[in-house]
């Protein structure tokens, strides 16, 4: 390649890093301070609501999880709450029908077809008006059905994303990473919320209108997103709840959080592949926003990869000798990091590796999708 070509090729690279991670984030920051448009949004408003808890072998977080459901504010008499524990092969279905007494509906078939399928066959015993998606390793907080349900007194909105966090716990390699994640995850939904919608809702606190529910496709990985798409595309927002939130614990390992965004990554790409409509023949405001979020951060590691390898290549001229030398240090600080992984390591050695390992998963997750597609069943974490 000749030099124009290479230092063109950098820094292209190296603008869509930076949209993606902070020019895209400004821009929404910005937008929602000129142009806000809030939901019409009525505490007062009591509509029922069915919880549907996606609970496949998780003996060991259901009961907790029940309990904490039961202690939610919100009247029982308006609340159903069915627990979707197909394919579980060890107590969950168990313990749960402990609870029939107390107004918790079990649903259990041996096969394992994935969530999607799951999730699909419990919204057929629902009766509420709105439907409430969970999973069983989750805790909500005490007022997080109130805080949701009060913005479907709005018409235009379709459902509601509750937020994610992460509880601490230092002996979880990737807390840390989860942490400062999610943190920067709720501030981006804030102000896309406060400008239209959201382009995600989080599976773990996610409710939207029951006659939005148009079924499930049990090859469908991402039922979050998904169902997200289709309420935007058929005209609704889905807007942000931060006051509602939703607590677990990260993966236990960075082995288990990689293969969670390979996961996430590849099913990213069939979502895609599902809603073209937003992204040819032209970008639609919605299009230009899952795409500044969402895509271009699935495919970071190839401008990661053409930032290195060109600057690498231009080494020799200035300013990309310093450039390179930066990008190596970082890279080597991740690689020290792996090593020193069963140790307690700080941020300058945590930060690089949680995010290359991020990006190493993201990269395989596009390998993983384009090469045989994707799965509806997948390795658990061990939390």
């Amino acid at each position: 390649m000749t030099v124009v070509a290479l230092t063109t090729v950098f820094w292209v690279s190296v603008v869509l890093i930076g949209y993606s991670y902070i020019g895209y984030p400004v821009l929404m920051f910005l937008l929602a301070r000129v142009r806000p448009n809030p939901d019409k949004a009525d505490p007062a408003y009591r509509p029922r609501v069915s919880l549907v808890i996606a609970a496949c072998n998780e003996e060991k977080a259901i009961r907790q999880k029940l309990e904490n459901t039961l202690a939610l504010d919100y009247s029982r008499e308006l609340l159903q709450i069915i627990v979707a524990a197909d394919g579980s092969t060890d107590r969950t279905a168990d313990i749960v029908a402990e609870y029939a007494d107390r107004g918790v509906a079990l649903m259990h078939q041996p096969e394992r077809r994935g969530k999607s399928a799951a999730l699909d066959r419990a919204v057929g015993a629902c009766t509420g008006e709105v439907l409430l998606f969970s999973d069983a390793n989750t805790d909500y907080s005490r007022d997080a059905v109130l805080t949701m349900i009060r913005h479907f007194a709005d018409p235009k909105v379709g459902g509601v994303s509750g937020r994610k966090i992460v509880l601490e716990d230092r002996q979880r390699a990737a807390t840390q990473g989860e942490t400062a994640y999610w943190g920067y995850e709720s501030s981006l939904k804030c102000w896309e919320s406060a400008v239209g919608s959201i382009v995600t809702a989080d599976g773990e606190i996610f409710a939207m209108r029951r006659t939005l529910f148009g079924g499930l496709p049990s090859s469908i990985v991402h039922d979050d997103m998904y169902l997200t798409l289709q309420m935007i595309d058929a005209g609704y927002r889905v807007v942000y709840e931060p006051q509602a939130t939703s607590a677990e614990y990260a993966s236990k390992n960075l082995f288990d959080e990689f293969h969670l965004k390979v996961r996430y990554a590849s099913a990213g790409y069939q979502i895609v592949s599902r809603f073209r409509q937003f992204f040819v023949p032209w970008p639609t405001w919605f299009g230009l926003e899952f795409a500044s979020h969402k895509l271009l951060r699935w495919l970071a590691p190839f401008f990661l990869l053409g930032a290195f390898a060109t600057s690498g290549a231009l080494a020799a001229r200035q300013p990309y000798t310093l450039i390179f030398v930066a990008q190596a240090a970082f890279y080597a600080a991740a690689g020290f990091g792996y090593l020193l992984r069963r140790q307690s390591i700080g941020g300058v050695l945590y930060f690089p590796l949680y995010f290359s390992v991020m990006n190493a998963a993201a990269l395989y997750g596009f390998v993983r999708y384009f090469r045989s597609g994707q799965s509806p069943l997948w390795r658990k974490a061990e939390r």
